[in-house]
């Protein structure tokens, strides 16, 4: 009776102080709509957590929840909220997929229905990047950096060493590409892409240094927090561009001299 009284407490009390956060775009599941609800998405990400989560893991998972649902409409991103106390509210479901109460969150993949699935490694920490690559490594599905377009990213590898002609055909074919965007928020992302490629093209890869160093600037002054987001967005993009090993820089260089 007194371990229910004290897990009651805490739990109105952090909700009182906000700490249970609100995990937007995530859909609560329960004994009854689980299954069903499951079985109506090619993939499910699902987080067992205790009735009134809060603290950096779940906001993690929260953030997760609202870069997937920029970027696909196939993944549904649920929570089980599981009591230990009153009438024990879904332990019922933890107790199915063997949840450990003690190694809360406890969180699933599954991929077509409730019966096919795999668990987050145990070892690995509940992070953004974490979530992240869990999905984009057991489903066809990308969720990538705020911004950012798996097709893009994958034709864009070694941008910056390719020669001027390559570059000039690819911003061709992206051109196209951006074409056949559905989305107007992907349209306007692959803008951004369009607008790298011809700076880089006619400014080197020095323009990826530059720039990255302005938006920071821009990024750490004053600013909206719109414009924040913004300026972060694009980045996101520039790092598309971003090579581990400059083979034109000698190009560059002479190229300079001359001018």
């Amino acid at each position: 009776m007194m371990k229910l009284l004290l897990t009651m407490l805490l739990a109105a009390f952090h909700a009182r102080l906000g700490w249970a956060i609100s995990c937007g775009g995530c859909v609560e599941l329960d004994e009854i709509n689980f299954d069903k609800t499951i079985a109506r998405f090619p993939y499910a990400l699902v987080k067992f957590d205790i009735a009134f989560p809060y603290g950096e893991k779940h906001e993690a998972f929260a953030e997760l929840s609202k870069a997937a649902h920029k970027v696909t409409d196939e993944l549904l991103v649920a929570t089980v909220g599981i009591k230990d106390y009153g009438e024990l509210e879904n332990k019922g479901l933890g107790e199915r997929f063997k949840v450990d109460e003690k190694q809360f969150p406890a969180i699933f993949l599954f991929t077509g229905n409730s019966k096919n699935y795999m668990q987050l490694p145990s070892h690995l920490d509940v992070t953004l990047d974490n979530l992240k690559s869990f999905v984009s490594s057991n489903t066809p599905l990308y969720i990538g950096r705020d911004g950012c377009l798996k097709e893009f990213n994958d034709a864009l590898k070694n941008y910056a060493n390719k020669e001027s002609k390559q570059q000039l055909e690819l911003i061709e074919e992206l051109l196209t590409q951006q074409q056949k965007l559905k989305k107007p928020e992907e349209q306007k992302n692959a803008k951004v892409y369009i607008v790298y490629m011809r700076k880089i093209n006619e400014h080197g890869y020095v323009f990826v240094e530059d720039e990255t160093k302005r938006l920071q600037r821009l990024k750490a002054g004053k600013v909206t927090a719109a414009k924040k987001e913004e300026l972060q967005l694009k980045l996101n993009i520039l790092e598309a561009f971003r090579v581990s090993k400059l083979t034109k820089v000698g190009a560059e260089q002479q190229q300079k001299a001359e001018l």
